[in-house]
């Protein structure tokens, strides 16, 4: 299994979007099977980062499925749009 991992800060033109993003983000599950698991929320500690997101997948066929899925684009721009910073990781678990 894969876990997808993204942190991302908000550009200050942008903070209030979040809860938007975040409720697309969380309607993806219903809408691609190669999601597994997917959860993500406002990060409540202090640091350069807003808000996080952990998708899991079967295998790096699933992951890339996800990461093109055409349902998957919009959210995808609009995070691109919003964010000032986006970092990515991915591992097994």
């Amino acid at each position: 299994m894969i876990r997808h991992v993204v942190v991302w800060s908000m550009r200050a033109d942008q903070e209030e979007r979040l809860d938007g993003l975040l409720a697309d983000l969380r309607a993806l599950p219903e809408q691609i099977e190669e999601i597994q698991a997917l959860s993500c929320g406002p990060l409540v500690n202090d640091g350069p980062y807003d808000a996080a997101l952990c998708v899991d997948v079967a295998d790096d066929e699933a992951l890339a499925a996800y990461r093109s899925h055409p349902l998957h684009q919009p959210v995808l721009v609009a995070l691109r749009e919003a964010a000032a910073e986006i970092v990515v990781g991915d591992y097994v678990i």
